[in-house]
């Protein structure tokens, strides 16, 4: 406990003044308040988006373009259990099929985070890796994932793996280029100055490297499981036995609009809430970037 001389209101005598008074990093989640903000315009973008889509459903007829009350009537009656799926080899509802693609989509992200830092971290400090795997990765990031769907399925069948790997494959790109230009964007005045105060090797890789690529490694991570979820259902639509893509391939298969809207809708408010989540997660591990909002 840090102990500081603060002067009394008389002037006389300095008061004692702890760390835990003046809040001391120590506190720990004791002095965390969550902070919910909610944007304004962001609450008008999808007031607006649900006032257009009812005003469509004015001219145009149901069986094209559902009412978000129908949607949302058929989401509550099918989310847990959808009897009327039996018919097509699925034995659940809403809940089961999005359960089935966020396990899948959460171990593929975990995965090719690993694999794509790793790498990353690894070919920005080792010239001769680096020489080697960017022509590799880098053309691989330039192959539009969705051609390489196909061959996915061939190889590795219509089960589980394929959709796992391909998530995997392109997360691991994604994070390969994210952290391998964060170390490169990395001023090297840091590690200049971290030599100087006579920090080893692995001193700077620990205290300097690591937390200076971690912000941008974690954006570049949010914005692969944004695409980890789309390209998820995409794989599962051309090919699975389970899952939110497999849902809606069933469900254009009956012509069932009103059913595909409410797959859809379940899908994106999950990526949704996945995604704020990872937001709030990230502002938790990054709050040394934001001295005025950690000391809020």
């Amino acid at each position: 406990m840090v102990v500081t001389d603060r002067i009394s209101p008389d002037g006389l005598a300095p008061d004692r003044v702890t760390s835990r008074e003046v809040g001391s990093p120590r506190q720990g989640w004791q002095g965390w308040r969550p902070r919910w903000r909610i944007d304004p315009f962001d609450v008008a973008g999808v007031v607006l988006l649900i006032v257009v889509w009812e005003l469509l459903t004015l001219a145009v007829p149901v069986a094209v373009l559902p009412s978000p009350q129908d949607v949302v009537s058929r989401i509550a009656a099918d989310f847990w259990a959808a009897p009327e799926l039996s018919f097509y080899g699925l034995d659940t509802g809403f809940a089961g099929s999005l359960l089935y693609t966020a396990t899948n989509v959460l171990i593929a992200v975990v995965a090719g985070s690993l694999c794509g830092v790793l790498g990353g971290l690894l070919t920005a400090r080792v010239t001769v890796m680096r020489q080697i795997v960017d022509p590799v990765m880098l053309t691989a990031g330039t192959i539009p994932v969705l051609v390489l769907a196909p061959f996915f399925l061939i190889w590795f069948g219509v089960g589980r793996a394929s959709a796992l790997l391909l998530v995997v494959f392109y997360v691991t790109v994604m994070l390969y280029v994210f952290a391998q230009k964060a170390v490169s964007n990395l001023s090297p005045i840091y590690e200049e100055a971290a030599r100087t105060l006579g920090a080893t090797k692995l001193q700077i890789l620990r205290d300097v490297v690591l937390p200076g690529s971690v912000p941008e490694i974690l954006a570049g991570l949010r914005i692969a499981l944004a695409g980890a979820w789309g390209l998820e259902a995409i794989t599962e639509l051309l090919g699975a036995q389970s899952g939110m893509g497999k849902l809606i391939q069933v469900l254009a298969g009956a012509t069932d609009v009103q059913g595909i809207f409410a797959a859809l809708v379940t899908l994106g408010f999950a990526a949704i809430v996945c995604d704020g989540l990872a937001a709030w997660l990230v502002g938790r591990a990054t709050t040394w970037t934001h001295p005025n909002r950690s000391a809020a």
